[in-house]
């Protein structure tokens, strides 16, 4: 049989307590102190036990059906069962990502806050844009990276261009002015393609457009004469016969398109670039939440049934920790920084 003691903690008159001795008043204030410890002590946990009982929201700058909203709609069930947590998909699109990156930042850094971001919003923003409402490097800690997707070189298919080589020649004889596209400035397709042509030589000139999914329509039309984009974006209009790829700017050919020279095949050694997508949480989260949510990702692009998917489509689970990924967008940061000023660049 337990005995359940009760304590009145409910403030004694100043009269009473001044008539009661001493050692009982100490002994009365002491027992309402321990029951108040106790009642901090229970709500400390059902504060964290509510936090984790609460949905996680992973915030996507770009609208619905885009390739950074496609990986994050894939990934979320798979953390939802490593998390034990409802993850929510939420698009915040506008202003090339900078109105999700803005909300993510100025979030709780409570871990129940995440970002999907990619190479557009932290390699190049800090170098597009001279003043911005956050600090891509200050403001926001990565988890992990998701996945990397090469690019790939595609034209016309009436283009008499076989080859980068080819296209190059055309562009420097050619009477008209080629063109190349991207789903808009500063967009890695735009970036891509002015390095191309800072490597080549080639003679184009840069047409944005508001997505890549125009260009695209544009590209089998035959109205631009170039886009650089993620393998699988490209992959539909090549295998269907609309364009034709010239070169894989990746390390090693695809099994998607095996017939399509890597870069350095090509003959431009040292010039892969990939798309690449990652996690993100506010400045100030917590190293405990950090690694869980680490643990989580790793864990989901771990699953044989998520990995295959993706790497169906292009974009190849490419999994690395919190400080190797840092180190990686610095280096990316860098590479495309140096881009932007020699193209001269500029975002209105």
């Amino acid at each position: 049989m337990q005995t359940c003691l009760a304590f009145d903690t409910r403030p004694m008159p100043v009269a009473v307590t001044a008539r009661l001795p001493a050692r009982r008043v100490v002994l009365t204030l002491l027992a309402s102190g321990l029951v108040a410890m106790g009642l901090g002590a229970m709500v400390a946990p059902a504060q964290a036990q509510d936090a984790s009982a609460r949905p996680v929201t992973l915030v996507v700058g770009f609208p619905p059906g885009g390739g950074v909203d496609i990986v994050a709609r894939q990934l979320a069930p798979q953390l939802e069962k490593q998390l034990g947590q409802r993850v929510i998909v939420e698009n915040r699109p506008g202003a090339a990502a900078t109105n999700a990156m803005t909300h993510v930042a100025r979030a709780a850094p409570d871990g129940l806050t995440l970002l999907m971001g990619n190479l557009g919003m932290f390699a190049a923003k800090p170098a597009l844009f001279s003043q911005l409402p956050f600090d891509p490097a200050r403001d926001f800690l990565p988890v992990a990276r998701l996945v990397v997707t090469p690019l790939v070189a595609v034209v016309p298919a009436d283009l008499p261009a076989k080859s980068i080589a080819d296209f190059v020649k055309l562009t420097q004889t050619a009477s008209t002015t080629f063109n190349f596209g991207s789903g808009g400035v500063g967009d890695v397709n735009h970036l891509a393609g002015e390095l191309l042509k800072q490597r080549t030589g080639a003679k184009m000139e840069h047409v944005p457009y508001k997505g890549s999914a125009p260009a695209h329509v544009d590209l089998a039309g035959g109205q631009i004469q170039l886009m650089v984009d993620g393998e699988n974006i490209v992959q539909p209009n090549v295998k269907a016969g609309r364009t034709r790829a010239l070169a894989i700017m990746g390390e090693k050919r695809s099994t998607g398109l095996p017939d399509v020279p890597t870069i350095a095949e090509a003959g431009l050694k040292g010039m892969e670039i990939y798309g690449w997508q990652g996690v993100f949480v506010p400045a100030g989260t917590p190293a405990p939440m950090v690694a869980r949510l680490t643990e989580a990702v790793r864990q989901a692009l771990a699953d044989p049934e998520l990995s295959g998917r993706l790497a169906g489509q292009g974009t190849a689970p490419a999994y690395l920790a919190p400080e190797p990924f840092a180190a990686y967008i610095a280096a990316e940061a860098k590479r495309w920084a140096d881009v932007i000023k020699t193209a001269n660049i500029k975002v209105q």
